[in-house]
C-alpha cells in the first residue's frame, strides 16, 4: 500500500518536472516570447483587478462611495493594464533599468569604500574589482534593458533545465527502486506461501 502510494507520488512528480523542463528549454529558446507572455499575464491580472475595484465600487452604497477610493484604484489599474498589454516589452524594461540604476547607485558606495580603506587595508582592492564588475552590469543593464532581460532568462532557463534533468534522473532511480522492492515483496510472499503449503 505505501509502494503504491510512494510510486503514485513519484509519477505525479515526474510530471510536474518534465513540465518544468519544458519551461527552462522555452526560456532558453524563445526569451523574447517569454518576456512578452509575463507581460501579458500581468497586464491581464491588473486588469483583472481594476475591473473588480471598479464593480466594487458601484455595488457600495451611496455613503460608502463618498470614502471609498474603490473607483480611482480601479481606473489606475485599468489603465496600467491597457497600457502594459498594449506595450508588451515596457515592463521588463521598466524594472531592468530599475535594477541597473540600484546596482549603479550601490557601486558608487562600493567604490567610495574601497578608495577609504586603501591607506589602511590591502584588501581595498578586492572591493573596486567588485565595485567596478558591479558598475559594469548596471550600465548594460540601463544601456540594454530588454536584451540583458533575455540574457537572465535565458540564464535562468539553463538553470531550470540542468535542475529538471537532475530531477528525472533522481525521480527514474527512486521508481526503479521502488519496482525492485515491489518485486522483492512479492518473491518473499510467494516462497512464504509455498513452504507454508509443504509443511
Amino acid at each position: 500500500m505505501i509502494l503504491d502510494y510512494a510510486k503514485k507520488c513519484e509519477k505525479t512528480m515526474l510530471v510536474s518536472t518534465i513540465v518544468t523542463l519544458i519551461l527552462g528549454v522555452i526560456l532558453i529558446i524563445e526569451p523574447t516570447g517569454s518576456i512578452k507572455m509575463l507581460t501579458a499575464i500581468v497586464a491581464i491580472l491588473c486588469m483583472l483587478m481594476g475591473g473588480f475595484q471598479v464593480i466594487d465600487y458601484i455595488r457600495k452604497p451611496k455613503e460608502e462611495k463618498m470614502m471609498s477610493l474603490s473607483l480611482v484604484l480601479g481606473v489606475i489599474l485599468l489603465a496600467i493594464g491597457l497600457f502594459l498589454f498594449l506595450n508588451a516589452e515596457a515592463l521588463i524594461k521598466f524594472v531592468t533599468v530599475i535594477i541597473g540604476c540600484s546596482l549603479c547607485l550601490k557601486s558608487l558606495f562600493k567604490l567610495q569604500f574601497a578608495f577609504n580603506i586603501k591607506g589602511i587595508s590591502s584588501k581595498w582592492n578586492y572591493n573596486l574589482i567588485a565595485g567596478l564588475v558591479s558598475m559594469g552590469l548596471g550600465i548594460l543593464l540601463i544601456v540594454n534593458p530588454f536584451g540583458s532581460a533575455e540574457l537572465f532568462l535565458r540564464i535562468i532557463g539553463g538553470i531550470i533545465v540542468v535542475g529538471s534533468i537532475a530531477e528525472l534522473v533522481e525521480t527514474f532511480m527512486v521508481m526503479r527502486t521502488l519496482d525492485d522492492v515491489k518485486e522483492l515483496s512479492f518473491v518473499e510472499k510467494s516462497t512464504i506461501k509455498k513452504l507454508d503449503e509443504k509443511e
